[in-house]
């Protein structure tokens, strides 16, 4: 699947040129249960908008933003209007290593207040060879009970880390066998996040 060279964040958006920040990050993680995440291209397409004349937001500065989260198909997952607003301190993200926040905290360093700039999150082409059955009584599903017994057990929707290292999601299963999908949860489809800087360092009290 080529990458388009220009996308609309939605019909009555501006256009936002290629991203001006690509990165591989792992999300979906869970250190806790020893799960591992998925590689995901991050990539921020930056408002043409902005104005540098008007000052961007530098590291140490308080932002507020709200986003919104929607598929590359126009499908709403999350309406940034019924969505809190949500404050960091840019550069942060240095050390949290949370992908997407470092992504939010890209976005806002060349936004004026008022703009926004879109964070692709893509899991690249949906492999359907990815997608397997497993015997019930096979050795791999053994050793996931074995490993899962004490976290919630194994059950569908959930994340495993299979033998090779890779994760991979439990599609389906029954008496007889097991469904591991590995691909990633975005593949085939990229999920779009619309961050808009509301405010700067900005006193509530």
């Amino acid at each position: 699947r080529g990458r388009a060279s220009r996308r609309r964040a939605s019909a009555e958006d501006e256009t936002f040129e290629m991203p001006d920040v690509d990165f591989i990050g792992t999300i979906l993680q869970d250190v806790r249960k020893g799960q591992k995440g998925f590689a995901t291209r991050m990539s921020v397409h930056e408002d043409a908008r902005a104005d540098a004349s008007e000052g961007f937001p530098v590291i140490g500065d308080i932002v507020k933003i709200q986003f919104g989260v929607e598929t590359g198909e126009g499908e709403v997952l999350q309406d940034a209007a019924a969505t809190e607003a949500v404050t960091f301190e840019v550069g942060a993200s240095d050390v949290m290593g949370n992908p997407l926040f470092k992504a939010f905290d890209e976005a806002v360093r060349k936004l004026n207040v008022g703009n926004s700039a879109v964070v692709s999150a893509s899991g690249g082409d949906y492999d359907p060879n990815l997608l397997f059955s497993v015997p019930a009584n096979h050795e791999e599903i053994a050793r996931l009970r074995a490993e899962w017994s004490d976290k919630g057990g194994l059950v569908e929707g959930l994340t495993v880390t299979l033998v090779n290292g890779q994760p991979a999601v439990v599609r389906a299963m029954d008496a007889e066998k097991v469904v591991l999908d590995a691909n990633h949860p975005f593949a085939g489809a990229d999920v779009f996040f619309k961050v808009t800087l509301l405010g700067v360092n900005v006193d509530e009290a």
